[in-house]
């Protein structure tokens, strides 16, 4: 088990601080790690997890971080992916946040993170392609269906993310009763 919380500490602290745009960017990243890599859990099982984390209070890879250690190595698995997954954010905004001044008012920073942001874009809406991509794989006809109502929704600003969650499980859950049938 010291082993396993070893990788996972280890795993996460490289991801979390070498990764910037928040959970749903070090997802795929989470997914080639512990599942392509280290064959811990299949990438559909990560997906399973960042939804369960998305509808969770706290962010999105810690929470992740939490179910793949719970699941790897029990409670120690779960302190152990937390720690790796905080200890990077918690370590630059400490820093950052001793020179905010300096650092706020510098056009050179502005530039800087101006640039990040664009990156960020990127990366986020390429992650996001791969995992819809990966979610449409089944061919279940009505998984575009609930992805497109729910991304209308969502743009419309319509219905709220907990609402667009709930009625999503309820649908998953009542076609996984349709489909054991």
């Amino acid at each position: 088990m010291g082993k396993i919380c070893w990788k996972l500490f280890s795993s996460m602290l490289v991801l979390s601080g070498l990764t910037f745009g928040g959970g749903f960017v070090i997802i795929p990243l989470m997914q080639r790690r512990f599942a392509d890599e280290l064959g811990w859990m299949t990438r559909e099982e990560i997906l399973d997890m960042t939804a369960f984390a998305r509808s969770s209070p706290g962010a999105v890879t810690v929470n992740v971080a939490v179910q793949v250690g719970a699941r790897m190595a029990g409670a120690p698995g779960a302190l152990c992916g937390v720690l790796g997954t905080i200890l990077p954010p918690l370590a630059i905004l400490s820093a950052v946040s001793l020179c905010y001044e300096a650092f706020s008012a510098s056009p050179a920073a502005a530039a800087l993170l101006y640039g990040l942001r664009l990156a960020v874009a990127v990366v986020a809406g390429d992650a996001t392609a791969a995992m819809a991509a990966e979610i449409l794989r089944g061919g279940d006809r009505l998984r575009p269906a609930v992805m497109g109502a729910s991304f209308l929704l969502s743009l419309a600003g319509t219905a709220g993310t907990v609402w667009l969650l709930a009625g999503s499980a309820l649908l998953g859950w009542l076609l996984a009763g349709r489909d054991a049938v």
